[in-house]
């Protein structure tokens, strides 16, 4: 499970190029661990299967040495894993025999994030169009409304989460076909629909919404993305509320 020998100058093959020479430390091993004693709680790995990749995980020296533990997981689960390692934050993790397009999902290397906060108090806030999703977001309503379309935006990494808050008002999120959703929301006399849960595409980022309403709603839905967006295209700017 060891990177053949390079000869100078070339870098190897295969879809992480010179960043499978990357040294591990001991937190990315212990990572890997974590990642496969989930996989073997969750019935994907027997114990032999499990015992043999972890063994592998905390013998590894270089990213090359880890990928190969993740094999067969879900591509969300891989791309997680590899995403804090040095220079894989962009790749996407393709399925067997299917090589998937980065630039559906994610923006040209050295494009900002949109802001972090959308808040409406009495009125309405819309973020629309083409922007970058950032790792981490809130959304804020209270006696107003906040209305977040996604199918033309782009993502910062390969994980994201939302946290939606509405009181006495809402927040409308519309997620794309093929994004991976997961929705953790609470509704106190209100509601937090979480109908558009579900797995997406393999190399699609996996977008985590949580939070609460309180007197009012949270509603996420799904629409098809909208054609043209193959990423790279600027920000939108949040419009004054």
């Amino acid at each position: 499970m060891t990177l053949p020998d390079v000869p100078a100058g070339r870098e190897p093959e295969g879809p992480y190029g010179a960043a499978a020479r990357v040294l591990v430390s001991d937190a990315d091993r212990g990572r890997f661990a974590d990642v496969i004693g989930d996989a073997f709680a969750e019935g994907r790995l027997t114990r032999e299967e499990y015992e043999d990749r972890l063994t592998a995980a905390m013998a590894a020296r270089t990213v090359g040495d880890l990928v190969p533990v993740l094999e067969g997981l879900p591509p969300a689960t891989q791309a997680a894993a590899l995403a804090p390692l040095v220079g894989l934050a962009d790749l996407p993790v393709p399925a067997p025999g299917q090589a998937v397009a980065s630039s559906q999902w994610f923006p040209p290397e050295g494009t900002a994030s949109s802001s972090s906060g959308v808040v409406a108090i009495f009125g309405g806030a819309t973020r629309k169009g083409e922007w970058v999703v950032p790792a981490q977001m809130t959304a804020f309503a209270m006696f107003g409304g906040v209305e977040l379309d996604l199918r033309s935006a782009t993502f910062a990494g390969p994980e994201a989460e939302i946290v939606a808050v509405a009181v006495m008002g809402g927040v409308d999120i519309t997620v794309p076909e093929g994004l991976t959703v997961q929705v953790d929301g609470m509704g106190i006399f209100g509601g937090f629909d979480q109908r558009a849960e579900g797995p997406g595409r393999p190399g699609a980022p996996v977008l985590r919404i949580k939070g609460v309403a309180l007197f009012g709603g949270v509603d996420v839905k799904r629409k098809p993305r909208k054609k043209g967006i193959a990423g790279g295209g600027a920000p939108q700017q949040l419009p004054p509320s």
